[in-house]
């Protein structure tokens, strides 16, 4: 199956139109009207939220990322090249994503982590299936009951659940070479509502754990969170603005279809 642009439309969360504008509505395919983006805003859980932007669309690749992702200059059509090849390669693929951790705990993906100040993984590679996404970009060739789980409470492992509902409906899920800036904040603290997804996860999935995901062990065994708790305790409280400047980073990480890396 060959893809169109027309095929794909973006879904996005949205508490920040300042953080918006900088960073998913600057990307160049979004800026030109070639991939449309639906908004949602004051959900109660990213689940509904993705649900509710469902509804808006019946574009059959429906691409949920977050508000601080940055999509360079040529992505659309890089997606669209990618996703054929899926389709001739693993034609049972659900979902898709540009980061995501392998069953024996490893990560794979290309990804440019602001708070990081670094590229994780690196490329290219070739479609790796993985246990587990991480939400910053969710890549889903919709079927007709395909919803997030509306149960998921908050805002935390629906990219664990979803991945682990593709395989229980005989699909794949993979890391594609996708490279995308994700000009995100640290985030201070994985309690609340992380634990409640945690403790949701743990139990839903209970016949696979351990299960992985790119922030934490899914297991019941506490230690593997609680480490992570108390790596966490010194982080300071997000910051209202971004780290960096969008494009800039995409430029220096050579991310840009008509720009080289920057030395």
């Amino acid at each position: 199956m060959n893809y169109s642009h027309s095929d794909l439309c973006l879904i996005s969360a949205v508490n920040d139109d300042d953080i918006l504008k900088k960073c998913l509505k600057l990307s160049p395919d979004v800026v030109s009207g070639a991939l449309k983006l639906i908004t949602v805003r004051g959900a109660r859980s990213m689940a509904q939220a993705y649900n509710d932007g469902l509804q808006e669309t019946t574009a059959p690749i429906c691409v949920f990322v977050h508000q601080d992702v940055y999509l360079p200059e040529g992505w659309l059509t890089r997606a669209i090249d990618a996703l054929a090849n899926l389709e001739k390669s693993w034609p049972n693929w659900m979902i898709a994503g540009p980061y995501g951790v392998q069953k024996n705990g490893s990560h794979v993906g290309r990804i440019w982590d602001v708070n990081m100040g670094r590229e994780l993984g690196g490329g290219p590679f070739e479609p790796t299936t993985i246990e587990s996404l991480d939400e910053l970009m969710l890549i889903v060739k919709r079927s007709e009951d395909f919803q997030f789980d509306p149960d998921l409470p908050d805002f935390h492992l629906y990219g664990t659940d979803i991945v682990q509902s593709a395989y229980s409906k005989n699909k794949v899920a993979l890391a594609v070479d996708l490279p995308v800036v994700h000009n995100n904040r640290p985030w201070a603290s994985l309690s609340g509502g992380y634990v409640d997804a945690y403790r949701y996860v743990r139990s839903k999935w209970k016949d696979r754990l351990p299960l992985f995901s790119s922030v934490c062990q899914i297991s019941y065994n506490p230690i593997p969170l609680w480490r992570v708790q108390w790596r966490r305790r010194k982080v300071s409280q997000r910051p209202d603005g971004l780290l960096a400047d969008s494009l800039a980073v995409s430029v220096k990480a050579g991310y840009e279809a008509n720009h080289g890396p920057q030395q």
